[in-house]
Formats: C-alpha cells, structure tokens, sequence
C-alpha cells in the first residue's frame, strides 16, 4: 500500500502548455487543399488516421487544417512523447488538450485520474459523458502517436473511440499503425486514412515549394526530376531546397542524385551542416540531445547564453526547427532532422554526450521536473545519480498517479544496478505489493536483505522501510497474526525518511486486528491511523482505514456509525459504484452489510459484487475471503445458491492457505450465519437452470455489446433499475456473477 494525496501539476507545467499548441506555421508553405477537403469532410468519421513513415509532412497538414478557417470545429492538440506511456498521465494530457478549448471539461475525470480509478470502468466514461455535454463539435488531435507503445493506453484508447459522442472526433499522427481495431472502424465506414501514396507531394505541389515558397527558380525538367528522386517525399524536398538554395549549378546538383532515400538524406544532411557557421553546427549538434528546448535550457547545456536569440533565427532561416507555442518560447527539431544531428554528434565528438545530457539532468531537477531529469542522467550514464533521484522522488509521482511511470524509470537501469541498490529494490518492492504480484514482492523484499546499505543513515532507512514491507507482505498473503506481530513492532520506530511506510504500517497494523479478532484494539489502533492519515494528508490510506472503521461498526450492527464513516469515506454519501481502488473494498463490503440488514438484499448484493471486484485488483488473502465470503451470504438469502457456493468455494480455497488456523473461522464467523449454501452438486453446464424470458434475452444480447447498462436502458426504453434487475436475474439462471461470464456462458449454449 502506497500514500497519497493531492499532487499539484506544478512540476509538468513547463512542458505541458507545449504539449498543447497547435505548432505554428511560419513562413509561406504549399497549402495542400485537396488534403484540406478530405479531412474536413471526414467529419462524421469516429477516427481519421494519417500514417506514414518520418517526414512526410503529417504534423503540418494537420496544422494548416487546425489553423485555418474551419468555423465548424474547435481544435485540441497534443503532442505525444515517450513519458505519455504512462495511462495517468496520457488521460491528464488529453483532457488538459480537450481544455484548451471547453475549459472546465473533463475535471472530474482528472480526480478519479490522481485517485487511481479505473479507467475503462470510472474515468473514460466520466469524460465521455462530459463530453457528450458539449454542443459545438471538437476534433481531438494527437501528433505522433506512434510513440505511444503502452498496450494498457491502446485498449483504453479503443475504448474511447467505440464510445465516442458525436460531436468528438479523433485524429491520429503516426509513423505506424496503432493497435486498434482499425479493420472494424473501417468495415462501419468510421475511419478516414491517409497514407504515404495519399500525402505524397505531386510534381506541381513541388514545383511550388521549391520555386514559389524557396525562389529556387527550377525548371520543369528539374522539378520532375527531383521529385522522381524523392519521389515526393517532402522532407527529402525541404531538404534539398536547402541545399540548393544559392548553389549555381543547380541542375548538375540535381542530376547526380542517387540511390534510395536514406543516402540521398544522409547526403543533403552533411550538405546543410557543412555550410552552417562554426557556431550554429555547434548549437545544432549539441542541442540535438534535448527532446525540446528554451532558450534557457540551451543556455545550461552550451554553458552560453544568448540562446533564445540564435532560435529565433533558426527559425526564421527554416532551419528544422518547430516552435511549441505561439510565444515562440519552446522548439523541438524536425524528428528526422534531430535524429540526423544526433547520429551526427555520436560520430563526431562522442566524449561530450554524456556531459551534455548531465547538463540538461541538472537544469531540469532545478526546475523541478524529474522525469525529464532522470531520462537525462540515464542517457548520460549517470546511474547513481539517476537511483538517487529516482529514490528521492518516486514517492511523490506514485501518489499523483504515476505507478507506471517510476516503474518504467527503473526499466530504464540496468537489471543488476536496479538489485544492488536496496533503496531501488524496495520500491520494486513496494509497487509489486501495489500491483497485487506478492511472490515478485517477496523476491525483492528478500534481495533488499541480501545487499543492506552503505551508510548509517540510509540503512536505518531502509530497516523502517524493510519492517513496513515485511508487515504488509504478511498480511497481504494471511499471515495477520505475523503482521499484527511486526506492527507493534514498527509503529513506534522513527518514519520521517519514509512517511509511507509509516502510513501503511499504521493502516495495516488496525486491519491485521481485525482479521486477528482483536476488534477492539482493531478500532482503535485505526482511529489513531485515521488521525495520522489526515496530518499527513494521506487521502488514500484515509480513505482505507475509514473502510475497516465503518465495516466494524456494520458488523456490529451499529448502522448509525457505519453511514457516517462510509460517508467520511467516500465525501459523497453512500453509495460506493465510482469506487475502482482496492483500497475502496471494505467501505464496499460496510455498503454491503448496511444494506442487507436494511432489507435491500437485490442493492446489497451490488454492492458485495463491487467488494469482490475491488478486492481482486491487489487486495490480501484475507480481505479477498472477507468480500466473497460477505458476498456468498447475502446471494444465499436471495436464493442465487449456484453463485453463492462458487463464492464459498474460492473463500475457503483461500483460506485454507492461511498461517493461522483460526483466521478462517474469524472471516466466517463475521460473514454472517447464513454463509452456508445448500448445494452439494453443480448443474449440467450445458443446461440452462431456468428458461429465460423475452426481456432478458433482449438484455442478454445488448449485454454482449460495449453498451453501458443506461444504454441498454434507452435502447430498450426500460428504466436503469430494470436492466439491473434483468442483469441479475441474467446471472442467477446462467450461474455466473459477472458480465463477461453470463456472454460466455450465452454462447455456450447457443444463446448468442
């Protein structure tokens, strides 16, 4: 279990608002109008996808269109880099673009983002239905997709595009197909694509740059057989109008161009470079390691200054550079341009790479971006420098939601640098616990106590942090009466270098009372935890102990004290459905149990579903038991004694793993005398127990769709409470307990 609260975007914010500008257009360029048409009148299409391979002119089509007069949209722009594989904040940067145009959509998507929602289930349909609030059409843009390489990101992408409000449109630019279902979106007439063969320059269209927009003054003979070599590749042509610019024998330069496009590139490279300045090759190169740049940042990389000036007229003469913003601020190279200079710099002077990359580190950890920094220090070599920024700042980005992207820093180490470094080793320890995976936990708490610390203070450190490890993997695996054992232990010990090890010590010692049976003490021991969790702003393990205090007060029958912690709990009320973090899994069961003894058995068993749900993304053995367990009950009153039992079943599997014996009869005992179910035997499972009626198998077959159960409600003109109670008629006669099962289990048997 991991902290966490608020997180400011203060530290992104640098980057952010470059990410978000239309990239602007300087100069005369070829207005390519029959594109224009195509994507304007591309309009009622879901998605519209420009591929093509580095430098065919994707990104300024895209900008022409966005900056033109289009009265009929808003455009939103964001342009994608490898730090955007991180989900969270590939959703922060897309509803921050869909903001420069509607302010104020998509804020409640961003909370539930920084308090890890899901986002499939909670945060996509909480912007989408946003969204769908919204009059005016939008065209959503995102530049460079390519880069995008998580499969988590894709999926939740899909799930946007299925869903989309009319009056929403996406665009991609990508160097290659994304993993999306492009073949359906094309089979149902929603996808425009634009490729190579489609974005390829025609003679006039070159003609046009090279004598209209570069004053080259070719003749035909020349055009034609410079776009032949090209063939109408428009880098390859801004290229050679470059270096042909102010060369007399410009057709004996263009007769000996040969072989395929790589040589010609590699050639008109080192044309452009040789007739720069000493000064400007230098800034060039050296520059060329910095995704994007300032004036202020070129400034701290070359040790120089007056940089934003030479950008200025870089840009003025087209020298491959693109401005971020309308201020003119931030800049990034052409990428193929970029990748040239690097290749470049490597071959040239690659004694000072490594020095320019450590400048760059140092520059943005002064800023306060750290991701930007550790990237840097890596590139340049730095490992112990980019561990100790690492290990100094993990604990902030997980808090904001960025799990993924401390993982994928520690991905970037080395394997054997990531081992030998106990501070590293425990935050693999610490997001394995977060993830659900307690054997590669165990692996590294174990390696954590193979290499121990060089120092006393780090090692007083990591002893607090290896304590708190210890006590969450024991209770996360069953073994309560061990982490009970280990708390009293920690809870005393001095947590100031570690404030979440502190937290989930304190969290986890008052849920290891509970299933320990010490209830009392359990009470107590997460007030004070509650108490803790407000001091130090810790939202989540707040949220967690609140749960285990309202499902105390539930199971003992104290409904008062219960809805008041579930309320303190949730900051709306009682009603636990936008919950999507295991954290979230007791105030479910507390709703659950509340509920029940209410009489609203149909709402109860929702809410008992959710608990099981909620428990399985990384919740311990023991909560998983407690929530199926729970669960079994009240199905059992309901007469659903099929699903009750595979509930009880998977319970008492669980728990015949536990180091206690007397665990088990703990959660049994707790989950209400009518636990049992009367079923010795399963049914035919290829019988169905009940015959279904017309309505249901109207549901049933909506049910096998992306449909949320609202739509399903509108497309049968049925209220949301009679889909769900269709739903769970659904799953009682089909013996199933989820969504995907009762599909399944329909094509089985020849339903669907």
């Amino acid at each position: 279990m991991i902290a966490s609260d608020d997180r400011s975007d203060n530290e992104r914010a640098v980057l952010l608002a470059t990410k978000l500008h239309i990239p602007a257009i300087g100069g005369e360029l070829v207005t390519r109008s029959a594109l224009l048409d195509v994507l304007s009148a591309g309009r009622f299409g879901k998605l519209t996808l420009l591929s093509a391979p580095v430098g065919w002119g994707k990104t300024t089509l895209l900008a022409q269109w966005a900056s033109g007069e289009d009265e009929d949209h808003r455009f939103a722009w964001l342009s994608l880099d490898s730090s955007d594989n991180d989900p969270v904040w590939f959703w922060m940067y897309v509803v921050a673009a869909l903001q420069t145009v509607s302010p104020g959509v998509g804020a409640r998507a961003v909370e539930l983002l920084r308090m890890a929602a899901d986002p499939v289930q909670v945060v996509l349909p909480t912007l989408l239905n946003d969204l769908d609030s919204i009059g005016r059409p939008i065209v959503l843009i995102l530049d460079d997709y390519h880069v995008v390489v998580n499969r988590a990101v894709h999926e939740q992408m899909a799930f946007v595009i299925g869903r989309l409000p009319p009056n929403l449109r996406v665009v991609f630019a990508t160097r290659s197909d994304p993993i999306l279902p492009l073949a359906r979106l094309r089979a149902s007439g929603d996808l425009v694509e634009m490729r190579s063969e489609d974005l390829r320059f025609g003679v006039s269209e070159a003609g046009h740059l090279l004598n209209d927009v570069f004053g080259l003054e070719l003749s035909e003979a020349d055009v034609a057989l410079l776009h032949q070599r090209t063939e109408g590749w428009a880098a390859g042509l801004y290229l050679a109008a470059l270096s042909l610019t102010g060369r007399p024998d410009v057709a004996a330069f263009i007769r000996t161009f040969a072989g395929d496009n790589r040589h010609i590139v590699d050639y008109l490279m080192a044309e452009v470079l040789d007739r720069q300045s000493p000064q400007i090759r230098r800034f060039l190169l050296h520059t060329s390691v910095l995704p994007r740049f300032s004036g202020a940042l070129c400034d701290a990389v070359l040790q120089d200054c007056d940089s934003a000036s030479v950008l200025a007229e870089m840009e003025r003469e087209n020298l491959f550079v693109v401005p971020l913003d309308m201020s003119r601020n931030w800049y990034r190279y052409h990428h193929l341009f970029g990748e040239l200079l690097r290749a470049e710099l490597h071959r040239s002077e690659p004694e000072l790479v490594a020095g320019l990359h450590q400048r760059a580190a140092a520059w943005f950890e002064g800023e306060g971006l750290p991701d930007e920094a550790i990237r840097h220090l890596i590139d340049a070599g730095d490992i112990e420098k980019s561990a100790d920024l690492i290990a100094a700042d993990w604990y902030n980005e997980v808090n904001g939601g960025g799990l993924s992207t401390v993982s994928g820093w520690l991905d970037l180490l080395p394997d054997e640098a990531v081992a030998a470094d106990p501070r590293l080793s425990t935050i693999r320890a610490w997001i394995a616990l977060n993830l659900g995976e307690f054997e590669t936990a165990r692996s590294w708490i174990e390696m954590v106590e193979s290499t121990g610390a060089d120092d006393t203070v780090q090692s007083d450190c990591i002893s607090i942090q290896l304590m708190a490890l210890r006590l969450v993997y024991a209770f996360k695996t069953g073994d309560a009466n061990t982490a009970v054992e280990l708390a009293r232990r920690a809870i005393d010990l001095d947590f100031a270098e570690a404030p979440q090890a502190r937290s989930a010590a304190r969290v986890t010692y008052g849920a290891a009372l509970y299933f320990a049976g010490s209830i009392d003490e359990a009470r107590a021991a997460l007030q004070q935890a509650v108490h803790l969790t407000e001091q130090l702003g810790d939202r989540r393990h707040r949220i967690y102990a609140l749960g285990y205090l309202a499902l105390i007060a539930a199971e003992a029958g104290q409904l008062e004290t219960a809805e008041r912690e579930i309320r303190r709990a949730t900051g709306v009320g009682t009603d636990p459905t936008g919950s999507e973090h295991f954290i979230d899994a007791a105030v479910a069961l507390a709703v659950a149990i509340v509920l029940d003894v209410r009489g609203d058995s149909a709402a109860a068993a929702d809410a008992a579903a959710l608990a099981v749900g909620l428990a399985r993304k990384s919740a311990g053995i023991l909560e998983l038991a407690k929530a199926l367990s729970i669960r079994a009950k009240i199905l059992t009153d309901l007469g659903d004694a099929e699903t009750a039992l595979a509930n009880r079943d998977e319970a008492n599997a669980l728990l015949r793993g536990c180091a206690d014996v007397a665990i088990p009869r703990t959660v049994e005992s707790r989950a209400g005398q009518g636990g049992g179910v009367a079923v010795t035997a399963r049914n035919d499972p290829w019988a169905v127990p009940e015959e279904l009626t017309s309505k249901e198998l109207e549901v049933l077959g909506l049910l096998a769709t992306r449909l949320s159960r609202r739509e399903i409600g509108q497309r049968l003109y049925v209220s949301l409470n009679t889909v769900k109670t269709h739903q769970r008629a659904l799953y009682r006669k089909l013996g199933v307990d989820s969504r995907n099962a009762a599909v399944a289990r329909a094509r089985e048997l020849g339903l669907l």
